[in-house]
């Protein structure tokens, strides 16, 4: 993917020395477009994200461990799109070799990979956690509480951020220096990444559309089915946003030659600003998901100030099937 990419990273790292105030890509109508579709996605990522983090902040009665965790997620997703949208800003409209630059599109890197890894781990996390409060309802009603889910994404965020730094070590600052290390380091993240998300999302769905079905519960066939498009969709756009990064990345590892070097082809830079452009309407849109799945979020975003307070049972229905 991407974000992790050894061209767009440590080649165009270690040839951040070239001269000149600003990016050969202001000349490029095909760079300048795709990296203005990348600004106005990025900054309704910035926003959408914000506004999660806002809401769930805000309402006291969204403290519950799903929209804890879905406002966790949404602090990943909004790290991830603010550090790389400061980063390709920094890129297209200044090219220079002081130091500055240099440190900060390293800082922008690490907080970008380390955030991506975070908002991959947390997807996982929203799933397993709707796992248990499907299959294991009143266990996960005593054991589960918003201190442990708080504790396990701090957790999340050590692992991502010790991913990240050695992302950081091994690809990006020493990528030309030692290349079959950082091929199989990227290889290995790249794969990692793109196939545990899909791969859980989809068991887990399963165990939980069994339950549902074996219950005795009258809406189940109909909770079941809504569940199904959730997941549905959470998989369809993570797999169509991802797939172009995923696919020029893995391509790259292949053709990158001895030395370090990316053999250079107009298809594969255009594959790579899909993939981009990609990434970053992946982490832009889960807040709308949400929007789209949670009557109860959506009542939250949308207006100030509410009429409808729910039961305990009507709001623990909801979290459990969001």
């Amino acid at each position: 993917m991407d974000r992790y990419n050894i061209s767009n990273s440590s080649t165009g790292q270690l040839n951040a020395s070239s001269p000149g105030p600003a990016s050969p890509c202001l000349e490029s109508p095909l760079c300048l477009g795709f990296h203005v579709a990348c600004f106005v996605f990025g900054g309704i990522g910035i926003i959408s994200n914000g506004m999660v983090l806002v809401t769930v902040g805000r309402e006291k009665r969204l403290h519950t461990v799903t929209f804890v965790s879905i406002s966790c997620l949404a602090l990943a997703d909004f790290v991830y799109v603010a550090s790389r949208f400061a980063r390709d800003t920094t890129k297209i409209w200044y090219r220079g070799s002081d130091d500055f630059i240099r440190n900060f599109t390293v800082v922008c890197d690490l907080f970008s990979v380390s955030g991506a890894c975070a908002s991959i781990f947390h997807v996982i996390l929203l799933s397993v956690l709707r796992y248990f409060l499907v299959v294991h309802a009143l266990k996960s009603y005593v054991l589960i509480t918003l201190t442990k889910v708080k504790l396990v994404s701090l957790i999340t965020w050590l692992v991502s951020f010790a991913i990240g730094s050695f992302y950081l070590y091994a690809v990006i600052l020493n990528g030309r220096q030692y290349v079959q290390l950082a091929k199989v380091t990227n290889l290995t993240v790249t794969v990692v990444m793109s196939v545990l998300p899909i791969v859980l999302i989809g068991t887990l769905h399963v165990f939980k559309a069994r339950t549902l079905l074996r219950s005795l519960a009258t809406c189940r066939k109909s909770t079941v089915r809504r569940m199904s498009r959730i997941v549905t969709l959470i998989i369809t756009a993570f797999v169509i946003t991802t797939l172009p990064s995923s696919v020029a990345d893995c391509i790259k590892i292949a053709l990158l030659e001895s030395d370090g070097r990316v053999v250079r082809r107009e298809w594969l830079s255009v594959l790579q600003y899909v993939g981009r452009l990609g990434l970053y309407i992946n982490f832009t849109i889960n807040p709308f998901i949400y929007l789209l799945s949670s009557p109860q979020f959506r009542k939250a975003l949308i207006c100030k100030r509410f009429v409808y307070r729910p039961s305990e049972s009507t709001a623990r229905t909801e979290s459990q099937e969001l």
